[in-house]
C-alpha cells in the first residue's frame, strides 16, 4: 500500500508502531503493534527478536523457497521444527537393533539384540503382547538388548528387515517396547512395559528365498528419559530361525 495522497484517518490502522512512548527500540525488544493497538507476534530488539503468537498453530513460523516451499516450520502446537523440502524434524535420530540366526519359539516373544554377536537371548513371555521379566542372574545378557533413553524422544517409524534360515517359513510379529523402571543407576526390575509399535496381524514368511521389510505401527510414540527401548520377535512355529535388522526413527522433544 503506498501512503500517497491518504490520510492519517484512512492508514493508521496498517502502520505498525512499538507503543514504547516515543522512546524508540530496546535492546531486549518491544512488541509490534498495528495502528489500532492490536498485537502481533513479533517484538523487535537492538540485540533480540521473538515470535510469539497469541495462539499455538502447526505453522507458528514458516520459511518458504521462491516457489512457496517450505525449507524451515516452526510447529507451536507439537513444539516441534521441522526443516527441508521433507519436513522431518530437526533433531532426527536413528537406532538399529540387528541379530542374526534368532532361534524363534512358538508364541514366545524373543529379545533382538543391538549386537548380530550375542550368545543367549531374553525372552518377553507368551501373552499377546511382551511383558519384560525380571532380571534373575543375567544382567550380562540384557545389556546387549537395551537401547537406553537419555532424553524425551518421540519415535516416528520402525521398519524391519527380516530373513529365514531354512526354505520354510513361519508367520512372525514384531514389538517395539517401552520398559520403564522405578531403578537409577542400578537396575533390577521393570516397573511397566508399554507398546510403543507393533504390527495389525502376523507377517506370514515363505523361507530364504527372499527377505521382508514389515513397517510397524506407531502405537505410544513418546518414551521418557530414564526408560530402555527393546525389540522382540515372534513366530507361530520353529520352521526356520531368522536374521533381524530393524531401524528405528526418532526425534528428541
Amino acid at each position: 500500500m503506498s501512503l500517497t495522497n491518504k490520510t492519517v484517518a484512512n492508514t493508521y490502522k496498517d502502520l505498525l508502531h512499538l507503543d514504547n512512548s516515543n522512546s524508540g527500540i530496546t535492546a531486549a525488544g518491544k512488541t509490534v503493534k498495528d495502528g489500532d493497538g492490536t498485537s502481533s507476534c513479533l517484538a523487535l530488539g537492538t540485540n533480540k527478536i521473538t515470535v510469539r503468537p497469541s495462539a499455538n498453530s502447526t505453522s507458528t513460523v514458516v520459511i518458504q523457497n521462491q516457489s512457496g516451499d517450505a525449507l524451515l516450520k516452526v510447529d507451536g502446537t507439537n513444539s516441534l521444527v521441522s526443516a527441508n523440502v521433507t519436513q522431518k524434524s530437526i533433531n532426527t535420530q536413528y537406532l538399529r537393533f540387528i541379530a542374526k540366526s534368532i532361534d524363534i519359539d512358538s508364541g514366545t516373544h524373543i529379545g533382538v539384540s543391538i549386537n548380530p554377536d550375542v550368545s543367549g537371548n531374553i525372552t518377553f513371555g507368551n501373552s499377546a503382547d511382551p511383558a519384560a521379566p525380571a532380571i534373575n542372574n543375567n544382567g550380562d545378557d540384557w545389556v546387549h538388548f537395551l537401547h537406553y533413553v537419555d532424553t524425551n524422544i518421540t519415535v516416528d517409524s520402525v521398519n524391519i528387515l527380516v530373513g529365514g534360515t531354512a526354505a520354510t517359513g513361519d508367520s512372525l510379529n514384531f514389538h517395539l517396547c517401552n520398559l520403564a523402571t522405578g531403578d537409577s543407576t542400578t537396575i533390577d526390575e521393570w516397573s511397566s512395559t508399554t507398546i510403543v509399535a507393533d504390527q495389525s496381524s502376523f507377517t506370514t514368511t515363505s523361507g530364504y528365498e527372499q527377505f521382508y521389510r514389515i513397517p510397524l505401527d506407531i502405537q505410544s510414540a513418546n518414551v521418557d528419559a530414564g526408560n530402555y527401548l527393546a525389540l522382540t520377535i515372534e513366530g507361530d512355529g520353529t520352521s526356520s530361525d531368522y536374521s533381524v535388522n530393524a531401524l528405528v526413527r526418532y526425534h528428541l522433544r
